[in-house]
This record gives C-alpha cells, sequence and structure tokens, in this order.
C-alpha cells in the first residue's frame, strides 16, 4: 500500500465513520461491529459500510462491507479509489472472519490508497499506511478499537519462549491454527508460522 497525504475532508469522513460505529452499537451490538470504512472512487462517490454479522456468525469486516456495498451500488471498483477505515486492515489469519484478510481483499482489488484513524498494534502488517495526524479524531478512533482489543496483547513480549514483534496475536493464531488442522502453514507471516512451528513441537 502507498502512503500518501490526504486532505481534511478524509478526517471529517473518519468522524462519520465513528458515529456509523457509535450508533451500531446503541442499536444492536450483537450485529453491528466497531469498525467501520468508505470507498472513495476517482469521481467523489462515497460508499460506507460497517463490521456486521455474516453467514454461519462469522464477522464480514468493515472494508469488505464497503466493498461490497460499492460494487453493488456502482458496480466496478476503480483501483485509484481510496478506502478510508477507522483501524488499519487486518492481515493475520481470523477463525470469525468471513473471506481472507482486508489486506488481501485491497490488493485483490489493486487498491493501494488506504487512510485510517488508527494503526492496529495486533496485527503483523508490512505496509505502510497513512494514519490521520489529527489528534482528536486519532484519540476517537482508538477509543473505539481499543474497546474490543485485547489490552494483553499490546504489551507481550514472548510466545511460548517464541519473541514477539508488536504483540503475540499471530503466534497464538498459528499455534491455533495448527492445533485444528494438524498440518504446516504456508503463510506470509513469520509470526504466524513460529506459533504453528510451536505447537508442532508440542509446546
Amino acid at each position: 500500500m502507498r502512503a500518501h497525504e490526504l486532505g481534511p475532508d478524509y478526517d471529517n469522513i473518519l468522524a462519520k465513520l465513528c458515529s456509523m460505529i457509535i450508533r451500531g452499537q446503541k442499536t444492536d451490538p450483537k450485529e453491528y461491529g466497531r469498525v467501520a470504512a468508505c470507498v472513495i472512487d476517482s469521481d467523489g462517490n462515497q460508499v460506507y459500510g460497517i463490521n456486521h454479522r455474516g453467514d454461519g456468525g462469522r464477522r464480514i469486516h468493515a472494508e469488505r462491507a464497503a466493498l461490497d456495498n460499492y460494487v453493488s451500488k456502482y458496480g466496478e471498483v476503480d483501483s485509484d479509489s481510496t478506502v478510508i477505515t477507522t483501524l488499519s486492515p487486518c492481515c493475520n489469519p481470523m477463525q470469525e472472519r468471513q473471506g481472507e484478510s482486508c489486506e488481501d481483499l485491497l490488493k485483490e482489488f489493486g487498491i493501494i490508497r488506504v487512510y485510517c484513524g488508527y494503526q492496529d498494534p495486533t496485527q503483523d502488517s508490512d505496509e505502510q499506511y497513512t494514519v490521520t495526524k489529527n489528534p482528536k479524531v486519532q484519540e476517537l478512533c482508538k477509543a473505539i478499537a481499543d474497546t474490543f482489543l485485547e489490552p494483553d496483547q499490546l504489551d507481550e513480549l514472548n510466545f511460548l519462549g517464541s519473541p514477539c514483534t508488536k504483540d503475540c496475536s499471530g503466534h497464538r493464531a498459528g499455534y491455533a491454527w495448527s492445533k485444528q488442522k494438524q498440518r504446516v502453514p504456508n503463510s506470509h507471516s513469520p509470526s504466524f508460522n513460529n506459533g504453528a512451528a510451536l505447537q508442532a513441537a508440542g509446546k
């Protein structure tokens, strides 16, 4: 993804996305999640989406919801479009998520412009996303994210003796995946692979 400078209107959209999340939590906190996103095409059309329940109890993440809504309304998504999201796109394996990671989904659409309110510290992404420099907007997005990001994940240094980078969510995900699948993964995430290897080693 390409980091770039964007105008103040994007921060207004982030504020609107935060309002969507708050309304969703007041309406039905089980149906609506705590991440929201917007797709803006080169013509300035804006289509919004919020994390919500999908088939089989899995969650449709906000970026996917916004892209699905855009396709339903306008058709093909232009690769010049920008995705604005309250929390940077996920990249780690998640059992609760419907479909691939949001990072992979954006790559499939060819979207390289991503602007977010807060960088998710629990994800092992190598991408350099553009994060708002508006302190009030970033504080609001972080406050919403902190309501569901596990606090202990932010301070972990190792997982069963294996060093972690920012936290150990990747290790835990790989460990759980290997325990369920009983085979070696082929993941782009070193921490995910390390967690799987620990489980395979019987730790």
